[in-house]
């Protein structure tokens, strides 16, 4: 899913050295991994955070240390990828410095994701394309690559590394006809984290007069999502599997400040494919006016949840402030100020920004509902969820 500009993420109060390589894979070049920089993109939006070079220093280190064998077995033992953790603990003979190296990058990514879980791993190795699983069996020596960081539009290759230490420069888009270990975080489990941190952040500001209420309610108006569908896009072949959230956000039921909240999508990992999920996306009791909108986004390494999260509310309480008493007819000029008050890019080079739907309401249902940017289709109603204590 490629990524769009700032002025695509308009939301209530919450969003906003060589030539084209035509090959899938150049000629290995003769330069020592120290010598090449990193790929990333000159924008540094709030919440983003560089990855690339732990990762390019995983990869070459990966390439020469672990064994074909051992890595064909842990493979296919983890269904086609492997914590690095794992593989420190399982394979045999790996020297103290990769070992030492391993580690490191470890705690690096952790601290700038601002993870403080004590032994928490995120870096895995994992195959590119589940049909190169066959060729790593046959005895075809793999290439070890990284995505880079920054908006994938800025990208000019991909670095990936062999067993001589040799560097490969392979298209961005061109799936390699030879087999790719790529060296990431693991997303699923990176995306839980954040958005944990981020519920966290957005809990402490919610008001406390709602959970009351929702204690002492028999029942609670939501909306469910029937039915959603993202459109075909396409995405770099080293990204992976999408890991879509949402994010939604209104203003809080008894007093001017913003009520934002995250909802999880895990299964929604494809494009073009339509997804049943009779999910609960809005608790109506949260919002004013019985009114909010929905942000679609998609999950991406370089982000510091905890961060983003706390830029979120600031940006919409400054909104809401410049507004003065909030009516529900300043929806729509919630969201053009937050475009005003964001700086330019922000929300280019972190979580994929994927569509909005706006000022959706408590009563209504949505058939066959487009998003604003066209990449989004759902279906929605309203529901009522009885015997609630």
């Amino acid at each position: 899913m490629r990524k769009s500009t700032a002025l695509g993420f308009v939301t209530l109060l919450a969003c906003s050295f060589m030539s084209t390589i035509t090959a899938a894979e150049t000629a290995p070049v003769d330069n020592s991994p120290a010598n090449v920089p990193a790929i990333h993109s000159k924008f540094t939006p709030p919440g983003f955070i560089k990855l690339a070079n732990e990762k390019r220093m995983m990869a070459s280190a990966a390439a020469r240390e672990i064994n074909p064998a051992d890595l064909v077995r842990q493979l296919k033992e983890n269904n086609g990828s492997v914590s690095v953790a794992n593989v420190l603990k399982d394979v045999k003979g790996l020297s103290n410095s990769f070992v030492n190296q391993a580690q490191s990058a470890e705690r690096s990514i952790l601290s700038k994701k601002g993870v403080r879980t004590k032994g928490e791993t995120l870096l895995e190795l994992r195959i590119a394309a589940p049909q190169m699983m066959s060729q790593l069996q046959e005895g075809v020596e793999p290439l070890y690559a990284y995505e880079p960081d920054g908006d994938e539009s800025t990208w000019q290759y991909i670095e990936a590394y062999d067993s001589n230490g040799g560097l490969h420069l392979l298209d961005v888009w061109s799936m390699p006809e030879r087999p790719v270990v790529v060296v990431d975080i693991n997303a699923k489990k990176d995306m839980q984290l954040g958005l944990a941190q981020m519920r966290e952040v957005f809990s402490r500001s919610a008001s406390k007069s709602i959970q009351i209420n929702k204690a002492q309610s028999d029942s609670i108006n939501v909306t469910i999502l029937d039915s959603i569908r993202l459109g075909d896009d396409e995405e770099p072949w080293i990204s992976g599997n999408a890991e879509v959230y949402a994010i939604v956000t209104g203003v809080d039921p008894s007093r001017d400040e913003p009520a934002l909240d995250i909802v999880d999508m895990p299964y929604l990992d494809e494009d073009g494919k339509t997804y049943y999920p009779n999910q609960v996306v809005v608790y109506w009791d949260r919002y004013r006016w019985g009114a909010a909108n929905i942000i679609l986004m998609e999950h991406d390494d370089n982000t510091n949840y905890q961060t983003l999260a706390q830029k979120l509310l600031t940006t919409a309480a400054q909104v809401l402030s410049a507004l003065g008493q909030p009516e529900i007819g300043a929806l729509v000029a919630l969201g053009s100020g937050i475009v005003e008050l964001m700086p330019e890019h922000w929300f280019s080079n972190d979580d994929d920004y994927l569509d909005s739907f706006y000022t959706l309401e408590k009563s209504m249902h949505y058939g066959n509902h487009m998003g604003v940017s066209g990449n989004a289709m759902t279906t929605m109603r309203p529901y009522t969820l009885n015997g609630i204590k």
